[in-house]
């Protein structure tokens, strides 16, 4: 019986590995939609997604229902654990207290910058007790970060850095008009309506809430 050539034998089995379904990691497809989802937002699609990651729009609605799914499974535990809080602790006492919040300020308008988005598409897919499905658990981010912000504030209160006032105002003020900032950028970015630049708007609200919180000079 004739074998076959080797010609033959090398296109069989080209032939046999096209036939084979494409085996992608879960963690390649988060990656690719973490990325896509930090660069564009709300805006970006599942068909960037599956672009970035070298696959099919079709791999991914085999794994998510939806873009919400996808994107909550790549953003939810970068946003349970962003950056700007992982230092908070290890800033009380060191440097200006101006220089910190400014960092933190900025640290916080990426938060929400990613948190957002995640926020307006879950408003649409809420959880059984009418919350969005990442606010619907014990210890959603936004709370999170309101009560380690607030720690941060009081600790400084206590070394004296700070004047005595209600941590949490302090926090829920800071907070609140960076979220204002970024709720405006989401909003009116499209249309070009936001001259006001992140650090012009952190260094500003530093300002604004130092003069409130700042030390009182002791009288000699």
């Amino acid at each position: 019986m004739t074998g076959k050539s080797t010609a033959e034998i090398v296109s069989t089995h080209s032939l046999k590995i096209m036939a084979r379904p494409v085996r992608i990691k879960p963690e390649t497809i988060l990656l690719a939609a973490r990325q896509v989802f930090l660069e564009r937002g709300i805006r970006a699609t599942t068909a960037e997604v599956a672009e970035r990651a070298g696959i099919s729009e079709g791999t991914i609605f085999k794994r998510y229902k939806s873009k919400i799914d996808l994107f909550h499974a790549a953003m939810g535990e970068h946003l349970a654990d962003p950056d700007w809080t992982r230092r908070l602790a290890a800033r009380v006492g060191q440097g200006t207290v101006e220089s910190n919040l400014f960092e933190i300020g900025m640290g916080v308008i990426t938060f929400f910058r990613e948190l957002m988005p995640l926020m307006m598409m879950s408003w649409s897919n809420p959880a059984p007790n009418g919350l969005p499905g990442p606010l619907a658990g014990p210890n959603p981010p936004p709370m999170v970060a309101l009560k380690l912000l607030t720690g941060f504030f009081e600790a400084e209160m206590r070394a004296g850095r700070l004047r005595r006032q209600d941590a949490e105002i302090v926090a829920r003020t800071f907070l609140g008009g960076l979220n204002n900032y970024v709720f405006f950028e989401v909003l009116y970015q499209a249309n070009n309506e936001l001259p006001l630049a992140p650090e012009t708007c952190v260094r500003g609200l530093v300002q604004l809430l130092w003069a409130g919180i700042a030390p009182i000079p002791q009288a000699r």
